[in-house]
């Protein structure tokens, strides 16, 4: 499994060079116009509720790597409620119609965002290796170290604007996310669990692809929420609900 791991630290090197998290740590910007994208990645923040509780967790199964996924997926599947909290945070939770919600939420300017969701959701229910299964929770929880590190400056930039404690984009989270990668090895006093893991020859060369697949599809996502960042102004997303509706 070393490997494997060190193939995910490669890639997360190359992920977090992309101009999304460039953007994000730029103390230049404005901290609200950095966050102009927040309300795109609701379909991928509740998505991943079910990811995890849904997908990932199977209390039924009695496999000792089953029960640290369980363990794993208990925790991750709670994150939504902090997204939920920090859109009134931000002051972007205004009434928004229902029918143009869904408009909004399946449009071309989330696609990317939808798109990620599904795809890790097909990944997951699907794969029936669970040592496979593992090795995908690892590449997303190395995608999550980046992003959540960007957006935990972000946060204490406006923090110290607002005196408003955020929960999603906050160091709290990206705390939490660390002592996920390797699903709490410490924790659980194992420091060689996922190393003792022994992977086969047709292990190996399928988990580089999921690798490969995880980290494209979370770049995919990356380069739409610095697009739409781009083409809006968060001032929009407080004064017109309709902001972001197909015209």
């Amino acid at each position: 499994m070393q490997d494997i791991l060190e193939y995910i630290k490669q890639q997360e090197k190359i992920f977090s060079q992309l101009p999304f998290f460039q953007f994000l740590t730029d103390s230049s910007i404005d901290p609200y116009q950095r966050l102009a994208w927040f309300p795109c990645l609701a379909h991928f923040a509740m998505s991943f509720k079910d990811l995890n509780n849904d997908i990932l967790k199977d209390e039924l199964s009695n496999h000792p790597l089953q029960k640290i996924i369980n363990q794993h997926a208990l925790e991750d599947g709670s994150h939504w409620k902090w997204y939920l909290r920090d859109l009134e945070l931000l002051g972007i939770d205004q009434v928004m119609r229902f029918s143009d919600f869904l408009k909004f939420m399946w449009s071309e300017k989330t696609l990317k965002t939808r798109r990620l969701s599904n795809n890790l959701v097909a990944l997951c229910r699907y794969e029936t290796d669970i040592v496979l299964k593992i090795v995908i929770i690892e590449a997303i929880e190395a995608t999550g170290i980046t992003a959540q590190g960007a957006m935990a400056q972000v946060g204490e930039e406006l923090r110290a604007i607002t005196n408003k404690k955020y929960l999603y984009v906050s160091p709290n989270h990206l705390k939490v996310e660390n002592a996920h990668l390797q699903f709490g090895i410490e924790e659980n006093q194992n420091e060689n669990f996922l190393l003792n893991i022994e992977l086969n020859a047709e292990q190996k060369a399928r988990a580089l692809v999921l690798i490969d697949y995880v980290f494209d599809s979370f770049t995919e996502c990356m380069d739409g929420l610095m697009q739409f960042a781009s083409q809006h102004r968060f001032k929009e997303l407080v004064a017109r609900p309709k902001y972001a509706l197909p015209r």
